[in-house]
């Protein structure tokens, strides 16, 4: 079956001396893995060979037969994401974006709405100034992808007993009150003082984190040290799902 859709390539690898094996998101069909051969010679259907963050219009057979490569035959790639090789925190970020979307998502599954939040947090973070403002947008695309996958956790209650973290109190006064509270990414959310011994594998968690988490609007106005807490936070939830550490993990745990 033959399809037309709009692509960001997540992943390109060599195949042979002129074909490429590609990994794309597209929007309306999903992750697509596609062989797209001649995409290296001089003169292809491909505007010459396709490369991470390209984007554009494609055309793409998928076989009958599952588990098979789809074979793109078109992609009219735009130059949308270049700035991303001039600026070194946003192409880590953007790399790191890339690798936990093709993780997390499964072939031939459309989620329209992570495909624009993906192409907008693209546009935004090649813009970025310095490493603290592409943290913020690279935390702030983790959560919508964590959201979108269903295993976004609960950071407003105890996951366990359901008490109650609507509105958090100032730094510090969970623990002067008694109420510590911990992250466990097993149970997918917060575990309050009267719950966490029951759970050895958490982590702590102040106030101030959890009310960032809870409206990730300020996000782009948190600062670097704070920011780097949550994404040490997100690191380690992203291991537990996928057993292992991303591979772009080690350039944000520092």
């Amino acid at each position: 079956m033959q399809t037309k859709d709009t692509a960001i390539c997540l992943r390109a690898v060599n195949y042979s001396e002129t074909s490429q094996v590609v990994t794309l998101l597209t929007r309306d069909s999903g992750k697509v893995g596609a062989m797209a051969k001649g995409s290296r010679r001089t003169k292809s259907a491909f505007d010459g060979p396709i490369e991470l963050f390209s984007f554009g219009n494609v055309i793409f057979t998928i076989k009958d037969s599952g588990g098979q490569l789809a074979i793109l035959t078109e992609f009219n790639q735009q130059p949308r994401f270049r700035m991303l090789s001039h600026n070194l925190n946003a192409l880590n970020a953007a790399l790191f974006a890339a690798e936990l979307t093709e993780k997390f998502l499964e072939d031939h599954d459309p989620h329209p709405f992570l495909f624009d939040k993906l192409t907008k947090f693209l546009e935004t973070v090649q813009e970025t100034k310095d490493a603290t403002e592409a943290l913020a947008w690279l935390i702030l695309y983790q959560i919508r992808l964590l959201e979108e996958t269903g295993v976004m956790p609960v950071f407003d209650a105890c996951v366990n007993c359901g008490t109650s973290i609507s509105s958090p109190p100032a730094k510090g006064e969970y623990r002067e009150a008694g109420r510590g509270f911990y992250f466990s990414s097993r149970e997918n959310g917060l575990l309050c003082s009267g719950c966490e011994m029951a759970f050895p594998e958490k982590r702590a968690i102040n106030a101030e984190l959890i009310e960032i988490l809870n409206t990730p609007a300020k996000l782009p106005k948190t600062e670097l040290k704070q920011l780097k807490q949550i994404e040490q936070l997100l690191i380690y939830h992203f291991t537990e799902l996928l057993h292992k550490p991303p591979r772009m993990a080690k350039y944000f745990i520092r």
